[in-house]
């Protein structure tokens, strides 16, 4: 079985003659990323690494989740779209994996990866730190295919 932890960065400021790239968080963004931080520890949702995109915002919210494993991060997952997130993920072997990065991409992985009846309605737009841990009956990432996640939990910070 392998595990997806999907999760947008959390909220990010918007600044005048700054990079989208470089945008930091916000301070909500900053609470935000913390809460589900915590929520991943209480629910013993700890990954064995996460791979994430190289901006500014996904790197401060990985940061501020305080999880202690690999870290790897991705110039490709940077704006990345679905099918751009699931070919990174396919090259992955660990069990547990969180996947963090951006929307509309985030979004419409969500909608691929999980079984139809399973789809919530908050994929469509994916908040910002929203997280998705979703279930695969699966020995290897490469078998991961549209329509075959198993819905185990989601989260938006503003429900913790």
């Amino acid at each position: 079985m392998k595990r997806l932890i999907l999760m947008r960065h959390a909220e990010a400021g918007w600044h005048i003659n700054m990079d989208d790239h470089q945008r930091p968080l916000s301070d909500s963004g900053i609470r935000d990323a913390k809460k589900i931080g915590s929520w991943l520890k209480e629910k013993a949702y700890i990954p064995d690494e996460v791979i994430s995109s190289t901006s500014v915002r996904t790197r401060e919210t990985l940061s501020y989740l305080s999880l202690d494993c690999p870290q790897m991060f991705e110039r490709s997952l940077y704006l990345a779209d679905a099918d751009q997130m699931k070919s990174t993920l396919q090259t992955l072997l660990s069990e547990i994996v969180i996947l963090l990065a951006h929307n509309p991409g985030i979004s419409e992985l969500a909608h691929d990866l999980m079984i139809h009846e399973e789809k919530h309605e908050h994929f469509i737009d994916f908040p910002a730190a929203s997280t998705l841990i979703i279930d695969f009956k699966a020995d290897r990432w490469s078998e991961i295919k549209s329509n075959s996640g198993l819905i185990v939990d989601f989260i938006m910070p503003q429900q913790l």
